[in-house]
């Protein structure tokens, strides 16, 4: 019975695939969602009822995060279509109002982050963000300052679920699609990523998404409290792989 039990061990360790880099998305992974309190401050600015602003927010959205249009002509575009204006102070404090709802860390994700950092696991944040945002995330974010590539779709003209932006992504950090994980909280972003080889997650909680990662991949994960280390190799020489190159 033992030898049994040690054999079948063995064959789940030898199942786990190998990670050199840990890509992660931004919005709901590793910072929390949008509350209600902050749709309806930006709702309110606007002078549309909050339903009705929900849907002009997410629905005039794409071309703000591709970089076709930048702030001011996004919030012109949202209350127009309700026949508004708005003054360029308005803009300012709705650019701003969007920008703070989206800088909330979600803990448990920062703490993984780090750990695959202090592992020797280069990171890499890919997200959906337009301008204005993404200047503001990447100075009031302290955590990505851990990360080597930010990669946000304003800069390359391209968004999640869009292949180009993930190809952006595979050309930057220089590794085989099946050496990198990727979590995202978002299905299409998902399966979009696994259509180019790359080992991807759905993200919902740390703890479930942790417990799926775990028994798929060698790396460390947190768990209610304590982290799974990853192999031997990192354990004992904390070396990090070889750095990626930018182009």
């Amino acid at each position: 019975m033992h030898d049994t039990a040690k054999r079948s061990a063995i064959q789940v360790l030898s199942q786990e695939r190998s990670v050199r880099a840990v890509v992660f998305d931004y919005g709901n992974v590793l910072c929390l969602e949008q509350t209600l309190e902050d749709m309806k401050g930006m709702a309110l600015v606007c002078g549309i009822p909050h339903g009705r602003f929900s849907e002009l927010y997410w629905k005039l959205r794409p071309p703000y995060d591709r970089g076709d249009i930048d702030g001011p002509a996004y919030w012109t575009a949202i209350v127009g279509q309700q026949e508004l204006g708005l003054s360029r102070d308005q803009i300012a404090t709705l650019i701003k109002l969007d920008s703070e709802s989206i800088t909330r860390p979600n803990q448990g994700t920062v703490q993984w982050a780090e750990l695959s950092h202090h592992e020797g696991f280069p990171l890499t944040l890919l997200s959906n963000m337009p301008l204005e945002l993404s200047r503001h995330v990447t100075q009031s974010f302290p955590s990505l300052s851990t990360f080597e590539y930010l990669i946000y779709s304003c800069d390359y003209g391209s968004i999640k679920p869009e292949l180009s932006i993930y190809r952006n992504c595979l050309e930057l950090l220089k590794v085989a699609p099946q050496d990198i994980l990727y979590l995202d909280d978002r299905a299409e972003n998902v399966e979009a990523a696994a259509r180019l080889g790359i080992n991807s997650v759905l993200f919902d909680t740390v703890e479930k998404t942790a417990s799926r990662v775990e028994s798929r991949f060698d790396i460390p994960v947190p768990s209610y409290g304590r982290c799974r280390q990853s192999s031997s190799q990192y354990r004992s020489t904390k070396r990090r792989p070889d750095r990626m190159e930018s182009d």
